[in-house]
């Protein structure tokens, strides 16, 4: 293991790498004509590139804006701002204002070493970069961050030690994502595709056996750190010393950007006001865990309100068709995925114990 307190010294940011801003190009072009063009929107909350889906510009730009093999690009402003995506195309592209460059120069620094360095400071630069309308941070603020430099042998190695853990996450991920889609694939497979309906299982519209309630408020008292998990819009938000519902229950995103999104969750919980949940429904006819996969399915975000804020009624949710097949049928298809859910929670848990040694060394690395 690394001993982190034995690093040689703090050197500026701005010692290591050079930091500065893209460039302010006036005109974009979707013809393909000029260079293609790194924006914001072209950095990815996993630290790579999406190089697929480029502007181009045709505009005579010096060279210190195009792109290079092993930069590392950083969002400084907007609502992703501390976005960091590495460069490992050696194509050449311009990048764009309000993207920051950060380009090694000292050789004895390697650049992976830096981008984890980086990722640690996420949350600082976005800390630094609110305070106003939109946050922003500047290169220059980047730049006198304090890098504790270590011998390049060690550096080497925190490198590899923190690239293995960042695969195995990736590995991890991927497997709850094969889970995932064989639920998926099993639903198809059982009952085809529920909103073009080609296996003709009779039909029933939402409000026909369930009601749809909207959730309430958490008042500000009532907002403590145990208890009762409050489900809101945007998923678990906060805690609460009372519950709104005691059984499990099939909540919907109302407000946020998970409005339209679908989730089985387990009482007792909390439904705050951007949230709604099913408070009755007809047991009769339909599994909860059942119809919740059916709902996925149906994809209800596709429903969301236009504008800025993202939201969604009841109307589409209780006047959708929903198919009902068998409850046998359905029965059938929750113990598939109740089987497959207990391997896929194995993973999970695995996942969070890799993602817990990673945060644990990037603090013992980097502070």
């Amino acid at each position: 293991m690394i001993n982190s307190d034995l690093y040689i010294s703090l050197m500026k940011l701005n010692e290591i790498c050079e930091v500065y801003s893209g460039y302010a190009i006036k005109e974009f072009n979707n013809i393909k004509k000029g260079l293609p063009v790194i924006k914001i929107g072209n950095i990815l909350t996993d630290g790579t590139l999406n190089l697929g889906e480029c502007q181009f510009s045709t505009e005579d730009i010096n060279e210190k804006y195009h792109s290079k093999k092993g930069d590392i690009y950083v969002a400084l402003s907007g609502a992703t701002t501390g976005k960091l995506g590495i460069m490992e195309d050696e194509k050449k592209y311009i990048i764009n204002q309000r993207v920051g460059i950060i380009r090694l120069k000292q050789k004895s620094v390697s650049q992976s070493y830096i981008k984890f360095f980086l990722l640690k400071q996420t949350e600082r630069i976005i800390d630094e970069a609110t305070g106003c309308a939109q946050p922003n941070i500047s290169p220059k603020q980047i730049g006198e961050y304090d890098v504790p430099v270590f011998p390049e042998k060690e550096m080497l190695q925190i490198s590899d030690i923190l690239n293995n853990i960042v695969c195995v996450i990736k590995h991890y991920k991927a497997m709850i994502k094969k889970y995932d889609d064989l639920i998926k694939a099993r639903f198809i497979e059982m009952f085809g595709d529920p909103v073009l309906n080609e296996r003709k299982f009779p039909t029933l519209s939402g409000a026909d056996f369930f009601k749809l309630s909207n959730g309430r408020a958490v008042p500000d008292e009532k907002r403590i750190e145990t208890g009762i998990p409050a489900y809101g819009g945007n998923g678990i938000s906060w805690y609460t010393d009372e519950f709104l519902m005691a059984e499990d229950t099939i909540v919907v995103g109302r407000v946020g950007f998970q409005s339209g999104n679908v989730h089985y969750v387990i009482g007792p919980l909390w439904i705050t006001d951007n949230a709604m949940y099913i408070s009755q429904y007809d047991k009769d006819k339909f599994n909860l865990r059942f119809l919740c996969e059916l709902m996925q399915h149906v994809n209800f975000s596709r429903f969301q309100d236009a504008g800025d804020l993202k939201k969604i009624t009841q109307k589409p949710f209780m006047t959708f068709k929903y198919i009902l097949p068998s409850m046998d049928l359905q029965q059938k298809f929750v113990n598939f995925k109740i089987e497959v859910d207990k391997s896929r929670e194995e993973v999970k848990k695995s996942l969070e114990k890799t993602k817990q040694l990673y945060d644990s060394l990037m603090q013992e690395y980097f502070g």
